[in-house]
Parts: structure tokens; C-alpha cells; sequence
């Protein structure tokens, strides 16, 4: 009864993990075969279980089961990709970990674990891009000013510099759209763009994704990979890569963050020293609320993007849009304010100018007339805005009574210097 109890919780705990295992007794006959694997190679558990691995599996011309070249030579494979076919003739690829099992001496069967890369294969076509000369470039937005000046002039000195760069900036700031500027800044169209976003991948699966990206712009000898949220990697995942990146590469590393880096670390989420590597070359993109002086601007970049789009010929928008677009808070950032112009212009035929009531019914309720008033006539900001004031304030005053001694006013503030560096470049605080 307890060999059984044993059993069934092996068989059980084999059925939840997030591999494939596969495990064949010295005839080559599979006695161990979980739910992963059936997921992985699309066979039924009838079909495997107790047959030889030749009578169900073809492989390739001269190349031999890793399960059974570890059965005969008793050394473990690993980290080897397998390409093979399963008994209804689908092609299958994996990357497998196999080992022999001994009792005593003798070889009694072997274990492969198994990870699908059929499907790593799926998420990387998914987020790889060749991008064209007509996508975002440094050219077509600076005359738009889609972003400051400083961090164009940053943008382009990024893309001449050999350094990983870290790009921080609110949801919709436009962080990818400034990462394919330095892409083709400094590869034009030639070379692949890979954009990599953590927090859509399964954890387990997010770092073995950013290696297979590597390998594939190391063997291309160029290119981009953009990697978004990396503070979803997991924290022994984050310590490998910092190793994975601190070596010499053809490509170019583009790290983005949407939220504070120090508040991530503080809680665990980014390890310090990964985000102290990445930081060499950091790019802050202020939010769009603190820069609605450039909104006719980018207003203008948008409706242009959207003529082309729909074959229209709105040439602005009405005094009384861009009121409202001015007193509006922008939570979503550009992204929001392109999601509000587009959708609008689909509404459009013959018109050359955009109007309030053009705009989608949610964003008119939310800057409605009421709305408005209750905004102008109260005066109270925020409290986020107001402690970042606060804190951008308190911070050039320490810096002014120490002279602009870094050590001196983060010893007075009781903070790292490293904190302190971070805040002044996040405030682009510069010494008069």
C-alpha cells in the first residue's frame, strides 16, 4: 500500500510541473511519460507508454534519440536541441536535459526533461520585427517633438554608445517608440528588431525566451533586443542574466521600466546590482503632463500618421479640442493621447478639421464641462505630482548648501549615492 501512496504522488507532482518528462527502462521502452510531455510532443499516453521509443517517434536521417544515446553511453546530454516527428508525422522541437539512471552501476533507463521550443519558437516569431525605414525613427519625430530635445540628444548618443541602456518612463510615454529610434538610428533596416516583454511571458519560460533572442542576434552579428518589465524575471534568473550581458556581444541591449527602480528594489523585485549595470546610460521620459506645451506638435505627428492610415486630409484639431486636450491630466500618456486622435479620425470622412464632438463618447464624459470647472476652481494637485515636487525641491536645496558634493548631500539625506544620482538624472537637476 505504500509503494502505491508513493506512486500515485510521484505520478502526480510529474502531471504539474511545467516540463515535459520522459523516462525509458534499459529496453528503451517508455515507463514514465507526464501530461507536459503529452501537451509538448501531441501524441495520447497509449500510444507511449510501455512502447519503444522507435516504434512511436521518427528522427532524422543519422541522428539518434538522445534517450537512447545516453541509455548506450552513459554519459548525460544536455541543453541539446532535438528536432523529430511524432507517429502522426508532426514535426516536433525541443531542448532537452538527459540523464542516465543507475542502479548501483548498471544503466537500468534514462530521464529527459524537456522543454518545448516549438512554442519558445511561437513567442519569438510573435515579438520579432524587422522593422522598415518608415517606422519611428530619430528623423521623422524630432521635428515633431515627440520627445525633449535632451532625450533625443540622449537617444542618439545611446545608439553610438556600446553600453546596455536603460529607458525609464510612464505607462505610454513612448519607450518603444524611442527604442526602435535607437534601433535604426543605428542599424537602419537591415538588422532585426526583437522586443521582449516580461510580464507577458511565463515566468518560467522568460529567461530561456531572452537567451534563445541572444543567441539569435549574436549569430546575426547585430541587431536590437528591447527587453520590457525586466523586473518579472525571476531574481535568480535576474543575477544569470546581469552575467549573460556584462560579456562582449554584436547586438544591442535596450532594458525598459515603467515604474520607479528604486521603489523595485526596495521591494525585491529588481536586483540592485543588475539595475546599477543597466543604468550606465539612462534615458527618463517625463510624463506627457508635465510637457503639454508640446501637445500642438504632437497632435500634428499624430493626424499626419492618420491621413496616411485612412487616406484623410484633417489638417488640425478645433480650438475647443485642444482646450480640453490642455486641461486633461493624461494618465495614459502619449499612447492614450494617440488612442483618442486615431480613434476619432476612423469616425472621419471628408472633414479637415477634428472637432470635439468627433471624440470618443468615455474621453468626452471624462474632460466634460463639469469636469472641467471642478479642476479650474480646485487647487489641490494630485499628491503624487505634489510629492515629487516636494522631493525635486528638497533635493536641489540639499545639493545647493553642499555645493553639488554628491556625497556630502546623500550622507545629509540619508541615502545611497547611488539613490541620489538616480533622482537627479530622474529631475534632470543639473549644477547651474
Amino acid at each position: 500500500m505504500k509503494l502505491k501512496n508513493e506512486m500515485t504522488i510521484y505520478k502526480t507532482v510529474l502531471d504539474l510541473i511545467d516540463v515535459g518528462v520522459h523516462v525509458i527502462d534499459e529496453n528503451g521502452r517508455t515507463i514514465l511519460y507526464n501530461k507536459k510531455m503529452i501537451e509538448i510532443e501531441g501524441t495520447d499516453i497509449e500510444d507511449v507508454l510501455d512502447k519503444n521509443i522507435l516504434d512511436v517517434f521518427q528522427f532524422y536521417q543519422g541522428e539518434d534519440s538522445t534517450l537512447l544515446k545516453v541509455l548506450h553511453t552513459k554519459e548525460p546530454i544536455l541543453n541539446v536541441q532535438q528536432m523529430y516527428f511524432n507517429n502522426k508525422g508532426q514535426e516536433i522541437k525541443t531542448v532537452n536535459n538527459t540523464y542516465p539512471i543507475f542502479d548501483q552501476n548498471t544503466v537500468v533507463g534514462a530521464v529527459e526533461i524537456v522543454r518545448d521550443v516549438t512554442k519558445l519558437e511561437r513567442m519569438m516569431k510573435k515579438n520579432t520585427q524587422r522593422e522598415t525605414p518608415s517606422t519611428h525613427t530619430f528623423d521623422n519625430i524630432s521635428e515633431r517633438s515627440f520627445f525633449p530635445k535632451k532625450v533625443i540628444d540622449t537617444g542618439k548618443q545611446a545608439a553610438k554608445n556600446s553600453s546596455t541602456v536603460l529607458i525609464i518612463g510612464e505607462s505610454g510615454t513612448g519607450k518603444h517608440i524611442l527604442s526602435e529610434c535607437i534601433h535604426h538610428e543605428n542599424y537602419q533596416a537591415e538588422k532585426r528588431l526583437i522586443i521582449q516583454n516580461c510580464a507577458s511571458l511565463p515566468v518560467s519560460m522568460i529567461e530561456q525566451v531572452l537567451i534563445d533572442s541572444m543567441n539569435l542576434l549574436e549569430n546575426e552579428k547585430g541587431g536590437t533586443l528591447v527587453i520590457e518589465d525586466i523586473y518579472y524575471l525571476p531574481p535568480a534568473s535576474q543575477l544569470h542574466f546581469l552575467n549573460m550581458i556584462s560579456t562582449e556581444r554584436t547586438y544591442k541591449i535596450i532594458c525598459t521600466l515603467g515604474k520607479d527602480p528604486i521603489d523595485l528594489i526596495g521591494s525585491g523585485k529588481l536586483n540592485k546590482t543588475l539595475y546599477y549595470h543597466l543604468s550606465e546610460l539612462t534615458i527618463f521620459i517625463p510624463p506627457l503632463r508635465e510637457r503639454i506645451n508640446t501637445l500642438p506638435s504632437i497632435i500634428k505627428f499624430f493626424l499626419k500618421k492618420y491621413n496616411e492610415r485612412y487616406h484623410l486630409n484633417v489638417k488640425k484639431i478645433s480650438n475647443d479640442c485642444l482646450e480640453s486636450f490642455s486641461d486633461y491630466d493624461w494618465p495614459g500618456n502619449i499612447k492614450e493621447l494617440e488612442h483618442v486622435i486615431k480613434n476619432s479620425m476612423k469616425i472621419l470622412d471628408n472633414e479637415e478639421l477634428l472637432q470635439f464632438h468627433h471624440l470618443p463618447t468615455n474621453f468626452r464624459h471624462r474632460i466634460s464641462h463639469d469636469h472641467q470647472l471642478l479642476i479650474q476652481k480646485n487647487p489641490i494637485k494630485p499628491f503624487d505630482e505634489y510629492i515629487q515636487e516636494a522631493e525635486k525641491y528638497y533635493i536641489q536645496k540639499g545639493l545647493q548648501y553642499h555645493q553639488y558634493n554628491i556625497t556630502k548631500t546623500a550622507q545629509a539625506l540619508q541615502m545611497s549615492r547611488q539613490n541620489l544620482q538616480y533622482r537627479i538624472r530622474k529631475y534632470g537637476i543639473e549644477k547651474p
